[in-house]
């Protein structure tokens, strides 16, 4: 298999090149088509201008190898328009290689604001790690992945969607072709929680009326027409359509209102049955004859809503039109109940998983994680998902999760943040059952907890302050909890009060979350704090993140140290911005 850069620059080019032929090719033929048309018209003048014999021995033949004509030709234009499809995939794959992947949805949508993690460690939204994976064609399959990055998975399901992520990320030809199906899908996300209401609604159009009448009214229909253009009076010809007439009557609301659940859901219908086709060309075991029996479905939805046709009343009154569809949508219903469910269930579960497997694809270099039951998390070579690898630092983290804490000291901009987002990001992907931006990663089955941007709040009142005591209290009763393995991400806590307050309150909270047995990392300001590692039977490690002046310039390398920062760079960035330091105020500060 190529490398991701080979394998999309030659897919491209290839279906580039591909698309512009084809293309020529249907306008070609679309000038051919439309000669055809004007010989075929002249032909069928001709001949039924000689005898009925002619004419009907020429439309039997002429007109099926029309129509063979057209839907070669149509076919024609479908390969082009998925050659240029396929060309876009590669191009927006060459682009996310690049690390410029805002082209992709960000689901913002899915973000919840009181989430453990998803605001701090930008799971959501622009520039996010969802928007980073994101490759899903439905709104089912979005919302799945949305939930394999928002809630932890065991390790058994992590295992799972791992084994399945790395066998698909094999078949890169599949993933695009998938993709290919459902580019333009762009359904509604409150579309398959109708559409399973629907299905479990019982059946309205089944009754003996409508199963007799469903015979009767076309023949008649064709009894009333006869009366009428062969009987005299006419007028009691139209007697024969009075059945009919009650019917729509006493069905008119109960189509109306069935009708609501699957108005114009025919193209959506049609998208996912292509896309289970490629299921069950790809999972032969999974979900057989679902994508056949959805395309029953999309074809009688799509003949129902002929009912916004003008003249649909004559189709209604000589048929029965509605009522037709609607004892097969019952049917359909009857017989396909049990499994809808479950064949969206595996269209989401695939849909999501090409997410997975083109990440694997596209980033060779990012590792398996190791799941364990053992209270741990190790890793080495860590580095941001988010940042592109040209800028990307990466450290290692070797810590307990059973009550231990490690406390990172530095300077402003030194790197403190990313670290703690880099740590939570790669357990998020280990639990979600991705692979990670590391070297190699162990980790136990750990919920992560955040507290890195508290805000004001508005619409409650509430300082930034209050906002980050109600976010520690959360993550108190979170760690409190029994079961539940916290892992922690703390920046800069209780900033919103005076360094006294702050760093008595910091001591207190520290303590009790070693003591309920939490685990996590914080990154701090406060230098003082670093004695608690001093402290008998401490669980408390100190690190550092520092910064070095060189020339007058700060030099940053965002590499983790064991000990205490003793570094400082506030005062020369102030410098640099104009604030005039008094030397005396600076070395009083530092002492």
């Amino acid at each position: 298999m190529n490398d991701p850069l080979t394998y999309y620059n030659s897919l491209a080019a290839s279906r580039r090149d591909l698309a512009g032929r084809l293309q020529q090719q249907y306008d070609r033929l679309a000038l051919v088509r439309l000669l055809v048309f004007f010989l075929l018209v002249a032909a069928l003048i001709v001949a039924w201008s000689q005898s009925l014999l002619a004419g009907l021995l020429t439309t039997v033949i002429l007109l099926p190898l029309a129509a063979v004509g057209i839907r070669r030709h149509l076919a024609l234009g479908r390969r082009a328009a998925e050659a240029q499809v396929q060309a876009e995939i590669a191009k927006g794959e060459l682009c996310g290689l690049s690390h410029d992947f805002r082209h992709y949805p960000d689901g913002s949508a899915f973000l919840e604001s009181g989430h453990p993690y998803a605001i701090d460690l930008d799971i959501f939204g622009p520039f996010s790690l969802y928007q980073f994976i994101n490759r899903t064609v439905t709104a089912v399959g979005a919302r799945r992945l949305a939930d394999h990055l928002s809630v932890p998975a065991t390790h058994a399901e992590a295992r799972s969607r791992r084994a399945n992520g790395q066998a698909l990320s094999k078949h890169p030809d599949w993933c695009v072709e998938f993709r290919t199906v459902g580019h333009d899908l762009r359904d509604d996300p409150n579309y398959t929680q109708r559409l399973l209401q629907w299905v479990d609604r019982p059946s309205r159009a089944s009754g003996t009326d409508v199963r007799v009448m469903r015979w009767l009214a076309p023949l008649l229909t064709v009894a009333g027409l006869w009366f009428c253009f062969t009987q005299s009076p006419w007028q009691l010809g139209l007697l024969f359509f009075v059945p009919a007439f009650a019917m729509l009557r006493r069905y008119h609301e109960l189509a109306s209102s069935e009708h609501a659940y699957t108005a114009e859901a025919g193209r959506i219908l049609q998208a996912y049955s292509r896309l289970l086709a490629q299921i069950e060309e790809r999972y032969p075991e999974h979900s057989a004859g679902a994508s056949s029996s959805i395309n029953r479905l999309a074809y009688a939805v799509s003949q129902l809503d002929v009912r916004y046709n003008p003249f649909v009343f004559l189709l209604e009154i000589s048929g029965l039109w509605s009522l037709q569809w609607l004892y097969r949508l019952d049917r359909w219903r009857e017989a396909n109940r049990e499994h809808l469910e479950s064949w969206i269930d595996e269209l989401a579960r695939v849909d999501a998983l090409v997410s997975w497997a083109t990440l694997r694809f596209n980033r060779p270099d990012w590792t398996e994680p190791e799941l364990t039951t053992a209270p741990t998390l190790e890793g080495q070579g860590l580095g941001h998902p988010l940042l592109a690898p040209g800028g990307r630092v990466t450290n290692d983290i070797d810590i307990h999760t059973d009550g231990h804490i490690h406390l990172v000291t530095g300077s402003n901009m030194a790197g403190k943040s990313t670290w703690l987002r880099t740590v939570g990001l790669n357990v998020v992907l280990a639990r979600a059952g991705g692979p990670v931006c590391a070297s190699f990663l162990r980790t136990a089955a750990l919920q992560v907890w955040t507290s890195m941007r508290t805000q004001d709040d508005l619409s409650e009142s509430t300082s930034s302050f209050y906002a980050e005591l109600k976010r520690l209290k959360a993550i108190i009763e979170a760690v409190s909890t029994p079961g539940e393995d916290v892992f922690f991400l703390l920046d800069e806590i209780l900033k919103g009060t005076n360094s006294r307050d702050r760093h008595t309150g910091s001591r207190a909270l520290i303590r009790q979350l070693i003591h309920e047995k939490g685990a996590g990392i914080i990154a701090t300001h406060d230098l003082e704090l670093a004695d608690l590692e001093n402290e008998p039977g401490s669980r408390v490690e100190n690190y550092a993140m520092e910064v070095q002046t060189r020339d007058g310039e700060l030099v940053f390398d965002y590499k983790l140290h064991r000990g205490v920062s003793r570094s400082f760079n506030a005062t020369a960035l102030m410098a640099r911005m104009g604030i005039k330091i008094d030397p005396k105020d600076i070395k009083l500060t530092h002492d």
